[in-house]
């Protein structure tokens, strides 16, 4: 028989809202630059492109860290830790670079504005000229003196704020609140902000979002982005329009792939896409990602081999040009292009050479494979060479238009003998070194390159969600059959099958995936892995696994995501929804036995099967209530639930409140947990005369008191108390009941 506990029954209930706007601007998806290397910056909360040092980035810790800002390359490479000197460090959210009162000057903002229970009357913004940083400099650690103070206040009371923004057109700061409810509210300090008298801020627009973590304006000042934890909105405005006047408009929607506890975003230096990071969490790193904006280019120089080491270079040289158009553009006949360097070396093309929307053509000093490496060359070219250290190569039309160029060095370019560069995307600019990485598949003889397609590694970090999210019938993926990277958590080992377990990367729709892998892995440890999406039984699955990687074990693992049973039933509202993910229902068990030891349960809503055949030792009662986790499953044409051992199954004993004793004192579990946002907190105290020394708090993580519920409000005996955590963070909270020299506590999990 099973262990059973007793839990307490609840009711669940949650509201999705849809925000549409216009045509969406032309940005890819994310590309992966690396991870951020500094080990003590795990908590990026803010990100902000330098405009004075060229590939660099800016980026701080949340609440908790010293008065101290650090800069990163391209890559996520640690350049240095750089003190603010004179500043606070109380809660930094979000980090800004624009212009200031020097002409001519960049300047760094960041913004002391978080304030999670609107507690602090004074908020400071700290301005400091941007020191110079090399993107390839050793780590140092620095003072930067000349600090400012912007002290301000808002004028309709204290707001959380973790959104700090600098319009280069007129140097005025805004700042954007976190957490009402679709009622987030845009201020603006305009230019000049006093650094010696208090600034009362202008609030100017109001925004239909929730929880905005981070924001920024383009440099040339006519784009916004605003994010929120799953999403970024865009808008922009005319160079003759205050910028407030922009969110008049609905936003759209841009890409991005939601990371854990993502809090920043920031523009690149010109413009041509923007910047993500997340902060550690569960064990998972923080990486830094570029959405660059689809390239206009049609020709890319999308790989170079400038020196081979199977063959001598005279034998072996080649690059690689990608069509970058979409499938409706027509093909390029590269006839009379010239191929260049800074015009010492160049060769005339002078036969038909077609090169097609989304193909590959090689371009090498040698077409013959016994000698050039096992290489296929499309063309052979002559008088024209790669240097191994530095060079340049140009395409240049027979109208002598530059259609593309660029120069490559040992300085920046991952410039290696025998392997070749590869452009991360071809919509990044292929003329910055950050942007390009060394080749990891073999060819030929054995160098490092991928001539002839793509660039390696071929696996795009997505989303679980980008690969389960379809409004397709079939419910098929739409990114099947194509290479995947995602990171996530455990949440079974090989319970169900010897050859799968499941990964999610969030709570939430759409987050969990069935991994097709036959080792042993623990459930709550954090992955990355590569695949290939497919469909298995009407299930979608990654198959092929490469490049799997276990991070370490998560804090608290996955948090099952509470629904009702009716609608992750088969033909429910959201049975392909919760596909793969961990689910957590409670109802009454209306048919205890559909053969090979399933079952199902019904809180009302509707029944969904239990798919319990592995625990033949149980066996459910009719009639009787039970609290359920496991897997959603699609099977032999029915969604269930997968438990994943015996204490996914618990009965539920209901509280006789007419059998209390008085004079006992009892904490009963808080549900739901977790819970968004309230939560019934369920307790017995003695006789009255004991009220006096009976108290029930509430404390966050850091043991900070964050709710005092009124004593005169609890009775002798059975009480119930609905907590209402809306005003607060996600995050873990205790209640603590005391009852004369007694108390009792109890964790809880608010996720919003």
């Amino acid at each position: 028989m099973k262990n059973f506990h007793w839990v307490i029954t609840f009711t669940v209930g949650f509201m999705v809202q849809n925000i549409f706007g216009q045509d969406t601007p032309d940005f890819a998806s994310a590309v992966e630059l690396g991870q951020l290397e500094y080990e003590w910056l795990n908590e990026a909360s803010g990100l902000a492109a330098s405009q004075k040092n060229e590939n660099v980035i800016w980026s701080h810790n949340d609440s908790g860290d010293d008065n101290v800002i650090y800069a990163l390359n391209l890559r996520g490479e640690h350049l240095g830790i750089y003190i603010i000197e004179g500043a606070d460090a109380r809660d930094w959210e979000d980090i800004a670079v624009g212009p200031g009162p020097d002409e001519g000057e960049s300047y760094i903002y960041i913004g002391e504005i978080g304030d999670n229970y609107s507690q602090y009357d004074e908020k400071y913004i700290y301005r400091v000229p941007e020191p110079d940083v090399d993107a390839n400099q050793e780590p140092v650690e620095t003072t930067l003196t000349g600090v400012e103070t912007i002290t301000y206040q808002y004028p309709d009371g204290n707001r959380d704020s973790e959104t700090l923004m600098v319009d280069p057109l007129t140097k005025d700061i805004y700042v954007v609140s976190k957490r009402e409810w679709e009622d987030i509210r845009v201020y603006r300090a305009p230019y000049p902000q006093s650094t010696t008298e208090l600034n009362t801020l202008d609030h100017v627009a109001t925004l239909s979002l929730y929880n905005v973590v981070a924001g920024d304006i383009s440099p040339n000042g006519l784009e916004i982005l605003i994010k929120t934890y799953p999403m970024i909105y865009y808008w922009s405005r005319t160079s003759e329009e205050n910028l407030w006047e922009a969110f008049n408009a609905d936003p759209v929607m841009v890409p991005y792939i939601e990371e854990l506890q993502g809090e920043a975003v920031c523009w690149d230096t010109d413009g041509m896409g923007y910047f993500t990071a997340g902060e550690e969490s569960a064990g998972i790193e923080s990486h830094l990602f570029v959405y660059p904006r689809i390239n206009p280019s049609v020709v890319i120089i999308n790989e170079i081999m400038p020196d081979p080491l199977s063959v001598d270079d005279e034998f072996g040289e080649w690059f690689e040009i990608y069509n970058n158009s979409n499938e409706s553009s027509e093909t390029i006949d590269l006839n009379g292009w010239v191929i260049m360097d800074n015009e010492t070396d160049s060769h005339t093309i002078s036969q038909s050479l077609t090169l097609a929307p989304g193909e590959f053509l090689v371009l090498g000093n040698n077409a013959d494979g016994n000698s050039n490496g096992g290489l296929v060359i499309d063309y052979q070219y002559s008088g024209f060479s790669l240097d191994n250290s530095a060079d340049e190569i140009e395409l240049v039309s027979p109208e002598g238009t530059v259609v593309d160029g660029l120069a490559y060095d040992t300085n920046v370019f991952p410039n290696t003998e025998g392997v070749s560069m590869s452009l991360l995307d071809p919509n990044l600019d292929n003329g910055n070194g950050f942007y390009w990485r060394e080749s990891l598949e073999s060819f030929g003889s054995g160098d490092l390159g991928t001539p002839g397609g793509s660039n390696s590694p071929v696996a795009s970090l997505v989303a679980i969600r980008d690969i389960q999210y379809t409004t397709d019938f079939s419910g098929d993926s739409p990114l099947f059959d194509q290479e995947v990277k995602i990171s996530g958590i455990i949440t079974t080992g090989s319970f169900r099958y010897d050859d799968m377990f499941f990964v999610q990367d969030s709570v939430a729709a759409w987050s969990g995936i069935m991994i097709n892998y036959t080792e042993d892995v623990t459930v709550g440890d954090s992955v990355t892995l590569s695949g290939t999406v497919g469909e298995y039984s009407n299930v979608t699955i990654l198959l092929g696994l490469t490049d799997f990687e276990i991070l370490g074990a998560s804090d608290n693992g996955i948090e099952p995501s509470l629904v009702s049973t009716g609608e992750i039933s088969t033909g429910g509202d959201n049975s392909e929804a919760f596909e793969g993910v961990l689910v957590r229902v409670e109802g009454t068990c209306d048919n205890d036995d559909f053969g090979y030891g399933e079952w199902s349960l019904d809180d009302g809503s509707g029944p969904v099967r239990v798919d319990d055949f592995i625990y033949d030792e149980f066996m459910p009662v009719l009639g009787t209530s039970y609290q359920v986790t496991g897997i959603l499953f699609y099977s032999y044409g029915e969604f269930k639930i997968l438990p994943r051992d015996e204490n996914d199954i618990v009965e539920i004993l209901s509280v006789d409140e007419n059998s209390l004793i008085p004079g006992t004192f009892s904490l009963f579990p808080a549900y739901p947990n977790p819970f968004n946002p309230t939560t019934t907190i369920r307790f017995s105290v003695g006789i009255p005369e004991g009220r006096d020394n009976t108290s029930l708090q509430i404390y966050d993580i850091t043991g900070r008191l964050v709710e005092t519920f009124v004593i005169e409000q609890i009775e002798s005996g059975y009480n119930e108390i609905l907590w209402n955590a809306r005003n607060l963070p996600s995050g873990v909270y205790f209640i603590n009941l005391r009852f004369g020299d007694k108390s009792k506590s109890q964790k809880v999990i608010y996720l919003k």
